[in-house]
């Protein structure tokens, strides 16, 4: 439903702005609005506030710091306990004093920490890439003398086996019994080699094994000694420095624990704040009072005004007189709980001039209906019903942060709700198909009574027709809406445009239906239909409309698309089960019903997965395209309603 607005001017006195501002930010109603007035803006005002605002983001760019720490720390801890809410009313200088308080208490040992956290890490991922390299030098190095001689370390590629022998002839005819070569294989045909020679030659025998295209070992930057002691230190930090890491954890655990939710509180009061000095800039200036201009959703004005005349004494709320017009009013949606969900069908699009129809509602009938249609499966609904119930309960059990989150949020909440409205209706229709899993009831020994089940495979014609006529119950509700937006809208080439799609589209489908012997004999009321529709369609549009005349016939043709997905469904899943049986007879029953498990499993995932996508797809097209088309479409661009409010605390539980 799109909420009837009311536009409101608030006339007070500057001294209790402040108080005002707060007011209003805790009712959250009004939709403000500019009502500069020419001569009365005070530059000391503006410049004031612009001042206030840097000060405020300042204390704000600190402040998500230090909650972004403590997120890392444990998001859970990022709640505001109900004794600390009352930060958040505190005025801008007030409110500045207590967060440099806050924060001087934490900010020299947060600093200190987060470096020495930092640091850490890196070592900790140079050690990791050093890891093999570590374990390998411990071992060559207890081969090779621990006195007097310098390590020489370098590593190649393993493509020459012969090329260990050709480098110890070589050093042994220049520099014979001072050095000791070493070597050892490593992953990713990697040789490293380790020579201890007299430290007079070690400069020589590296550029002699560079020469070799052999390269240095390089340690990390951080290890200053030499090759044995910094691989000895490298080897003693893979257990200092995780146990020292855990010890900062800790400290910053206690330090959010005692911290974080004053730092919530305060930093929300801050954003709040920042909004206040926004919404000032909105206002109208005079010497010594200001004017406020905005919109709120009429059945929230009485109590509106009554809130602010009993604490705010002497203030002026009128409601303007004067008929707005609809691309002024901002659109408010209020949907039912069961409803709310199929917004995003219309956020995808945009916001609706004010004065349009909400279609919400009506997609959140008509899309789980097309949805059960195609799915129609008792098995593959349960199956979409428990994924959908196991995601709007946060996927308990599941290690996926990502998925977890999106489950948490609007818009993971909301399709989930869809798609467990859908499986629901896939349920029902499977009920009424008589199809489990692809098995229709007369296989599984249930006896049907009349018309029950209704087999999609032996009744196609059938459901080609049910599917039409909900095509064209949708499609004349989306003429009936546009009609009406229309008229709202005093807009008489829509209007006409609307009566004359709406009149061919009753003239086609009478002369297709004699055509086709549906209908009785006799195309002549639809010729004269359309002669009556032809005026209409000239003055709302000439020949552009005109030529679309037969678009709506098309249209609820489209809904064809239903029957045809559903039957293509129940056809894969006939054809899949006849496999499954197939590979089940082969070989003993053991192996036989492994594999027909195995095919089962593997081929209805398939064909479910393609049900859902096709489902979704198809259903949320015809909402689209042939539904919107219809009475949305030309309306979009209305003033999305955005109330000036608050933004809410996390409050522990």
């Amino acid at each position: 439903m799109i909420r009837a607005m009311k536009r409101v001017y608030l006339l007070y006195t500057q001294d209790h702005q402040p108080e005002l501002l707060r007011r209003l930010q805790k009712l959250g109603v009004l939709h403000l609005e500019g009502c500069k007035l020419e001569d009365a803006s005070l530059p000391a005002s503006e410049s004031k506030r612009a001042e206030d605002r840097r000060r405020v983001e300042n204390l704000l760019i600190k402040a998500r710091g230090v909650l972004d720490l403590f997120s890392e720390v444990d998001p859970k801890l990022l709640y505001a306990k109900p004794e600390e809410r009352t930060q958040s009313t505190l005025r801008i200088e007030d409110l500045s004093q207590a967060f440099r308080e806050e924060l001087e208490s934490l900010e020299g040992r947060l600093k200190t920490l987060v470096g020495e956290r930092r640091e850490l890490r890196e070592r900790q991922a140079a050690g990791e890439r050093f890891k093999e390299i570590v374990q390998c030098s411990e071992e060559l190095l207890r081969s090779l003398p621990t006195k007097s001689h310098e390590i020489v370390a370098v590593m190649g590629m393993d493509k020459d086996p012969q090329l260990r022998a050709e480098i110890e002839k070589t050093l042994q005819s220049q520099i014979p019994g001072r050095f000791k070569l070493t070597s050892k294989e490593l992953s990713e045909d990697r040789v490293q080699f380790l020579a201890s020679v007299h430290p007079d030659y070690a400069a020589a025998v590296q550029e002699y094994l560079q020469a070799k295209e052999l390269r240095p070992v390089a340690l990390p930057p951080h290890i200053e000694r030499g090759y044995r002691e910094g691989i000895a230190q490298l080897r003693e930090e893979q257990t200092s420095i995780p146990r020292r890491l855990q010890e900062i954890e800790r400290e910053l655990r206690e330090l959010a624990q005692k911290h974080a939710s004053r730092m919530v509180v305060l930093t929300t009061a801050l954003e709040n704040h920042v909004a206040q000095l926004d919404a000032a800039g909105h206002f109208g200036y005079t010497r010594y009072t200001l004017l406020i201009s905005g919109w709120l959703p009429s059945d929230e004005l009485k109590h509106f005004q009554a809130t602010l005349t009993r604490e705010f004494p002497g203030i002026i709320i009128r409601e303007d007189p004067e008929k707005q017009s609809y691309d002024e009013i901002p659109v408010a949606l209020k949907e039912r709980s069961w409803a709310k969900p199929y917004q995003l069908f219309l956020n995808a699009f945009g916001t609706p001039k004010h004065g349009s129809v909400d279609p919400v509602p009506y997609i959140g009938i008509f899309f789980p209906i097309f949805f059960g249609i195609i799915v129609g499966d008792i098995g593959y609904g349960l199956i979409v019903l428990a994924v959908a119930l196991w995601g709007l309960f946060g996927f308990p059990g599941l290690k996926k942060p990502g998925l977890r989150k999106f489950a948490h949020s609007d818009g993971g909440r909301s399709a989930f709700r869809i798609l467990r409205d859908g499986g629901a209706l896939s349920v029902l229709f499977g009920l009424f198909f008589g199809e489990l899993f692809g098995l229709e009831f007369k296989h599984l020994g249930i006896h049907g009574y009349g018309i029950w089940p209704f087999s999609r495979l032996e009744h196609p014609i059938d459901l080609l027709l049910i599917t039409v006529a909900l095509g064209a119950a949708q499609v004349l509700l989306g003429f009936a809406f546009g009609i009406v937006t229309a008229l709202r809208h005093r807009d008489m080439k829509h209007l006409c445009a609307k009566i004359g799609l709406l009149l061919a589209l009753f003239a086609i489908s009478l002369i297709v239906g004699s055509l086709m012997k549906i209908l009785p004999e006799g195309w002549l009321p639809g010729v004269i239909i359309l002669l009556l529709a032809l005026p209409f369609l000239m003055y709302g549009g000439g020949v552009i409309v005109l030529v679309e005349a037969l678009s709506p016939f098309i249209h609820v043709l489209s809904y064809a698309r239903i029957m045809g997905f559903a039957l293509s469904g129940a056809v894969l899943a006939a054809l899949f089960n006849g496999i499954v049986g197939g590979l089940a007879g082969i070989g003993n029953i053991v192996i036989g019903a492994i594999l027909g498990i195995i095919a089962a499993v593997a081929l209805h995932t398939v064909n479910l997965a393609l049900h859902v996508f096709e489902g979704s797809i198809q259903s949320a097209r015809l909402q689209w395209v042939e539904f919107f088309q219809k009475f949305i479409l030309e309306h979009l661009g209305g003033k999305p309603y955005q109330p000036f409010k608050e933004k809410e605390i996390s409050i522990e539980q």
